[in-house]
């Protein structure tokens, strides 16, 4: 009766995020099998010399064992920059970002052979909380998993980003690797409460340069092909209510490359979810 109750709600959970429209930052999830769990996070960042806050919902669900949807949505309700300079005079800089919706990240995933699957995912244009990535994205990952012992579960996915062209600008696509580790250590006899540990990481290149399809063909290079890196930890305790899983923790995340910035990309949260 409980497992039929958390599957309805997890359902209902992600319909609600696919159908409302709003959007996410992209989250660094881990690597596993198709799975239903629903989790909300909140984090503080600062990237490129922006502060920011913003709340996560993200939601899986799998009405079968090897087939699952997906779907991310946050809200960012605080975002500023500040500038200081003396250089020959005194100037001060303090601008208060627009805020609201983030990108909208929606997908299906599913096994095609025992450790072996593949990930389709479409990121839709921010809302208002977002100024940058206002293009359609389609992301392709063929991943593997391992459950390497009990308690320890690897996983490694190849990933492919096109973009839709808007406005006659059309983004260079993407290529990238990921991978993850999961532990889960002290669980009780049912594998529903105890310690989890993940670590998560991402590297991505742009192989060709955008296009400004606007201009003579000549001169519609961008020049803007870049690299960067995300790494994310996370620890989660997880306690069992009512025969659900529910859980707390924290995380930390650093980006850093061209991509992301060398020196101002990091995030602290504190997520709270259910498996």
């Amino acid at each position: 009766m409980f497992k039929a109750a958390h599957h309805i709600t997890t359902l209902c959970t992600t319909v609600l995020v696919c159908t409302a429209g709003v959007a996410a930052t992209e989250t660094l999830h881990p690597i596993t099998p198709p799975s239903s769990h629903a989790a909300t996070h909140w984090g503080v960042e600062l990237d490129d010399d922006v502060y920011s806050s913003d709340v996560t919902l993200s939601a899986e669900y799998a009405p079968l064992a090897r087939v699952s949807v997906y779907a991310d949505a946050s809200f960012r309700f605080l975002s500023y920059s500040y500038e200081y300079s003396t250089e020959g005079y005194i100037h001060n800089y303090c601008n208060l970002h627009v805020n609201g919706f983030n990108e909208t990240y929606a997908g299906v995933k599913a096994m095609l052979w025992r450790g072996v699957g593949i990930d389709l995912g479409w990121r839709f244009p921010p809302g208002e909380g977002s100024q940058v990535a206002r293009f359609h994205r389609l992301n392709v990952e063929p991943f593997t998993t391992l459950q390497f012992s009990r308690d320890l579960l690897v996983g490694t996915a190849l990933r492919y980003n096109t973009f839709l062209e808007e406005g006659g600008f059309k983004p260079g696509d993407e290529v990238g690797v990921r991978g993850s580790f999961v532990w889960r250590f002290g669980q009780n006899a049912r594998r529903t409460a105890g310690w989890q540990l993940t670590e998560k990481f991402l590297y991505q290149v742009r192989i060709e340069d955008s296009e400004n399809r606007n201009l003579a063909r000549p001169y519609r290079q961008m020049k803007d092909q870049y690299r960067g890196m995300k790494i994310d930890y996370e620890i989660m305790r997880y306690f069992e209510i009512f025969k659900v899983p529910l859980g707390i923790g924290l995380n930390y995340q650093i980006k850093k490359g061209t991509l992301f910035g060398f020196e101002t990309g990091h995030l602290i949260g504190v997520s709270v979810g259910g498996r």
